[in-house]
C-alpha cells in the first residue's frame, strides 16, 4: 500500500510539474492520470498563472479541459479573475464559449454591467438578445433601454 501511495504521489507531482512548466497549463495524457485529475492540474495551474496570462491563453486552457463543468469554471476565471479585464470583444468571445445557459447568461450580464459606460445600445441589445432564458433577455433589453450611461 505504501508503494502504491508513493507511486501515486510521484505521478501527481510529475503531472503538476509538467502543467506548471508549460506556459499554457497543458497536462500530457501520457501522465497516466485520470481525466478529472488532469483537469484539476490544469485548473490549479490556471489559478496560479491568472496574473500572467491573456484572455486568449485562458480560453485555450478552458478549451483543453476534458469535463464541461471544469471548462465552464475556467471560462469564469477568464471573465472575472485575470490581471487584465477582458475587452468587450473578449468578453463577447467568453460568452459565446459558455456551454451552460446559466453561466452563459451570468457572463452576458457581467459584460453588460462592466461595459455599461462604453457599450453601444446596438451592442447591448445584441448581448441581451443572446441570453439563454427569455426572462433574462427581456430584463437585459430593459437594462439596455434604461441603464446605459
Amino acid at each position: 500500500m505504501l508503494k502504491f501511495l508513493l507511486a501515486a504521489a510521484v505521478m501527481i507531482g510529475f503531472g503538476l510539474s509538467q502543467a506548471q512548466a508549460s506556459g499554457l497549463c497543458q497536462v500530457s495524457k501520457t501522465a497516466k492520470l485520470a481525466m478529472d485529475q488532469r483537469d484539476d492540474l490544469r485548473l490549479r495551474c490556471l489559478k496560479q498563472k491568472k496574473q500572467q496570462i491573456s484572455v486568449a491563453q485562458c480560453l485555450n486552457i478552458a478549451a483543453n479541459m476534458e469535463y464541461s463543468t471544469n471548462a465552464e469554471d475556467a471560462r469564469l476565471i477568464c471573465l472575472y479573475d485575470l490581471r487584465t479585464r477582458p475587452t468587450l470583444k473578449e468578453c463577447h468571445t467568453i460568452t459565446k464559449a459558455m456551454e451552460f445557459p446559466d453561466s452563459g447568461d451570468e457572463a452576458r450580464w457581467e459584460c453588460l454591467r462592466h461595459f455599461n459606460k462604453t457599450i453601444s445600445k446596438k451592442q447591448c441589445n445584441k448581448l441581451a438578445q443572446s441570453m439563454s432564458y427569455p426572462a433574462n433577455g427581456q430584463r437585459a433589453l430593459q437594462y439596455c433601454d434604461q441603464e446605459l450611461q
